[in-house]
């Protein structure tokens, strides 16, 4: 029976150090893991100020191409008006040739 009851505990002993051995050995690995997780976040805050700076920047040259967008519009619209103008007198000015063309014959 003191046999048995030391074979029972000797095993007991032996899961007890396996177990512990195993929770040393992830103690370490949680610690790299967290050294590494520190230099990825500032590394994180790095990027994400250059994004943010990127975006800022992004963000002006957006204003201005909207802003040359809009005078390229007013511009078109001129044209197109001229055009219109334009075509509008051609075809009148044909109508007066065409009239005065039997009389010049």
């Amino acid at each position: 029976m003191l046999t048995k009851k030391m074979d029972y505990l000797e095993d007991e002993k032996t899961k007890f150090e396996i177990g512990v051995g195993k929770l040393m050995a992830t103690e370490a690995a949680v610690a790299v893991i967290e050294q590494e997780l520190q230099v990825k976040a500032v590394e994180v805050e790095i990027l994400k100020k250059e994004a943010n700076e990127q975006a800022t920047v992004v963000g002006a040259e957006k204003e201005i191409v909207d802003a040359k967008a809009a005078e390229a519009k007013i511009e078109s619209d001129k044209a197109n008006k001229i055009e219109t103008e334009v075509s509008t007198l051609l075809a009148s000015v044909q109508k007066d040739l065409d009239a005065a063309e039997p009389l010049v014959e």
